[in-house]
């Protein structure tokens, strides 16, 4: 389980990374299922976006019904590791992040 210091953290460096690449950030995000995942971006990974998960050690656990709504709605889900954005803002760790996931 992910502690709730943690989120909100991870919460803010998103935001902090939204206003300087320009995309918006919806947290948390609610899917059609019922299901609530950490965040959503629109206008990156898929023309109907990315749909951002969290996983932590030492399991890193994944969301099977994050993962199968994604694919269901052809929306690209990315599990993040809550240790890599939950500590000091990285610039360079976000701006990787959205090259790799593409902007659409």
């Amino acid at each position: 389980m992910i502690h709730d210091d943690k989120l909100k953290i991870a919460r803010h460096n998103f935001a902090l990374a939204a206003e300087e690449f320009g995309f918006q950030f919806e947290s948390p995000f609610s899917l059609s299922n019922g299901i609530e995942a950490f965040g959503y971006i629109s206008n990156y990974g898929s023309k109907n976006g990315v749909v951002v998960c969290l996983m932590s050690p030492p399991d890193f656990l994944t969301d099977n019904a994050v993962a199968d709504w994604c694919k269901e709605n052809n929306c690209f889900c990315s599990f993040l590791n809550i240790e890599l954005i939950s500590g000091a803002y990285k610039r360079s760790y976000f701006r990787e992040l959205l090259r790799d996931w593409g902007k659409y």
